[in-house]
C-alpha cells in the first residue's frame, strides 16, 4: 500500500494559487479545487468577479483568499507571495 496520498483524499488545508479565477477557465478550476478541500487563493484582476466567485465558494464552506492584480508583474507576484505567507504562513512554488 502506497503511503503516497490520492485523488480521492483530497486537498484538505493545502493551498492553491488560482490564476486569472476572473475568467471562465480560472473560475473552474477554483470550483474543482474548493471540492477537494483545498485553501483556494483567487488572483486575477478584475476584482468584481473574483469578488462574486470568492463569496460563491465561501457558501460552500471553502476556504478563500483573493488577490487583485497582475500575476505576470514580479511586484504584483512579490505581494502575492507576501499574502499567502501572512495569511497561511505557507509559500506558493514559483
Amino acid at each position: 500500500m502506497s503511503s503516497r496520498p490520492s485523488a480521492r483524499d483530497g486537498l484538505d488545508a493545502r493551498v492553491v494559487v488560482v490564476p486569472d479565477a476572473d475568467g471562465a477557465r480560472g473560475a473552474d478550476i477554483a470550483r474543482a479545487m474548493a471540492a477537494v478541500h483545498a485553501v483556494v487563493v483567487l488572483t486575477g484582476e478584475r476584482l468584481d468577479e473574483l469578488g462574486a466567485l470568492a463569496a460563491e465558494l465561501t457558501a460552500t464552506g471553502a476556504r478563500v483568499a483573493v488577490f487583485a492584480g497582475d500575476a505576470a508583474a514580479d511586484a504584483d507576484r512579490a505581494a502575492l507571495v507576501e499574502l499567502v505567507n501572512e495569511l497561511f504562513g505557507a509559500r506558493p512554488n514559483p
